[in-house]
């Protein structure tokens, strides 16, 4: 009998990008199980221009172009702890603090940003670019779900180069518990995946 993912079976993770010791990675606990994002990288909608006797499809605007490479919209939430999601957490959204240094925990990171690449329209494939912004860095991120009947098969995705504004990073308090929302933008890779990436947990 097949069997369903449930959120209570998840695990989030964020990673850096990882350098000759290895790649460093943040596992979140007590998330709210409200995680949304995208499952695919973005393809603009063809214009259509019209002629007598027909039609095509091609771009009417530079704008066409701009919606390869702009950012696609991720959110989660989680309860502050007062292990990891109180200060770790902040370190690893992307350098919140803007420290010279990105430290999460004792862990320095490194962003992931430039790691993947965009299909264009006539196949070929450019690069990811660097931010203009040189104090905005950008993490990779992970969820792999499980079965609750406990099956070995899980489901899980990745989606690489997010960056997260610090004013999209809100507290909300209730009478029960500090959580903390987030909301980003991913610019890089997205992809299924079966495991979590080999790291070193900070």
């Amino acid at each position: 009998m097949a069997q369903s993912y449930h959120g209570r079976g998840g695990v989030l993770r964020i990673y850096e990008r990882g350098l000759a010791s290895g790649t460093g990675y943040l596992e979140i606990p007590f998330v709210q199980m409200d995680l949304t994002a995208p499952i695919a990288k973005p393809r603009p909608v063809d214009p259509i221009i019209s002629f007598v006797g027909g039609y095509k499809h091609v771009p009417d605007s530079p704008e066409y172009e701009k919606g390869f490479y702009e950012g696609l919209p991720f959110s989660f939430s989680c309860t502050i702890d007062d292990q990891v999601n109180r200060e770790k957490l902040l370190q690893a959204l992307c350098n919140v603090p803007l420290g010279t240094q990105w430290k999460v925990g004792t862990q320095t990171w490194n962003s992931t940003k430039g790691m993947g690449s965009i299909a264009l329209p006539d196949g070929t494939f450019y690069a990811t670019q660097p931010f203009f912004d040189t104090k905005k860095v950008s993490v990779n991120m992970e969820v792999v779900w499980t079965a609750l009947s406990g099956t070995t098969a899980t489901f899980g995705y990745q989606w690489k180069e997010i960056y997260t504004p610090p004013q999209t990073i809100e507290i909300h308090e209730s009478p029960d518990a500090v959580t903390l929302a987030v909301q980003g933008l991913i610019y890089g890779d997205i992809g299924s995946i079966a495991a979590f990436t080999p790291g070193t947990a900070a």
